[in-house]
């Protein structure tokens, strides 16, 4: 059976079957000139009454002449653009809309079940070049070899070239993984938004590197202060400015103006983040008992909804919704 959805006073409804399309039509819920109908064999959206057998006779009107500054007039578009059009989806008001942990946590289990393919490649990519970073890194430790213990009354150095040397490669394997980690967030965030993924864009970046960096230094200060005075506010303070990264990413914004907008954006919802949070540790814990084979999976569902909540905290529980009768995500007209 065919399923029908309908849009009445600018508002998505469906999947219904045609009887009961054809049932709200005759008690009058269906405007055969401005309510519009679509199903997977239509091409565009049409107005109600234009679809053969959906009215009476006595109920058929002739259409109207399209009008532009009539927002329910017969549509020039597909049926994806029921939304506002593309580059136009506004943001809700930071805080207006409650984020829910579960509902973030099911929408992350749902794109890695789509994207599993993918996912699988970036993160054997992304852990591929971490793994030799660390393998120079240890090479490098075993051929200087440990500090030598000098004669009794002495003390064991490092020599200065040998600790210079160390330092700088683990200054580098830092930033390496900066680098790759706003890599990562723009996969995640194309993935949420229904965008092309591909292995590349965990290289593509890089001119956001400087900022990452600055604020990554930034951040992990305050952060580590707040845990200094009792935890409680390093908790609190991870929970409003920790969404910096990703608005880096999404908005390339500077240092402090990510901070402003992470913060703007977890308003009266920070207590909701610290639950999902909460939900991704046991996630990964679980991942982890099943003899860490269950990480493959729990992994990429805990780091894709916390995408999910961030674009849930900008456009509501559009987030987590397609277009209907896809599974193309509504947020791709971002």
């Amino acid at each position: 059976m065919s399923e029908w959805y309908y849009a009445r006073g600018g508002q998505q409804s469906g999947p219904v079957s045609f009887e009961n399309l054809r049932e709200l039509a005759r008690s009058g819920g269906l405007d055969p000139a401005k309510d519009l109908v679509w199903n997977t064999g239509m091409k565009d959206w049409t107005p109600s009454g234009q679809v053969d057998g959906l009215f009476s006779s006595s109920q058929s009107i002739a259409m109207p002449a399209a009008d532009p500054s009539n927002p329910y007039a017969a549509p020039q578009s597909s049926p994806v653009e029921i939304a506002p059009a593309a580059g136009s989806l506004p943001e809700i008001e930071p805080g207006s809309v409650p984020l829910e942990p579960t509902e973030c946590i099911r929408r992350g289990f749902e794109l890695t079940k789509r994207n599993f393919g993918m996912i699988l490649l970036v993160g054997l990519v992304y852990m591929g070049i971490l793994m030799g970073s660390s393998i120079v890194t240890s090479v490098f430790q075993g051929v200087a070899g440990p500090p030598q213990v000098p004669a009794e009354g002495g003390t064991g150095e490092v020599s200065g070239p040998v600790l210079t040397v160390f330092f700088v490669l683990q200054l580098l394997s830092q930033i390496l993984s900066i680098y790759l980690g706003l890599g990562l967030t723009r996969i995640a965030l194309n993935f949420v938004s229904g965008k092309t993924v591909a292995v590349g864009q965990l290289f593509g970046e890089g001119h956001k590197l400087l900022r990452a960096l600055g604020a990554s230094i930034l951040f992990g200060i305050v952060v580590a202060l707040g845990f200094l005075l009792l935890i409680v506010p390093g908790v609190y303070l991870a929970l409003r400015y920790g969404l910096y990264m990703t608005a880096i990413v999404d908005r390339d914004l500077g240092v402090m103006e990510s901070f402003a907008y992470s913060s703007r954006l977890t308003t009266n919802n920070r207590m909701n983040l610290f639950l999902l949070g909460l939900l991704g540790f046991l996630i990964i814990l679980a991942g982890m008992l099943a003899c860490f084979v269950g990480l493959i999976f729990a992994a990429p569902v805990v780091w894709l909804a916390s995408s999910v909540a961030y674009r849930w905290l900008q456009y509501g529980r559009r987030a987590i919704e397609d277009h209907p009768g896809t599974t193309t995500p509504v947020l791709s007209q971002l």
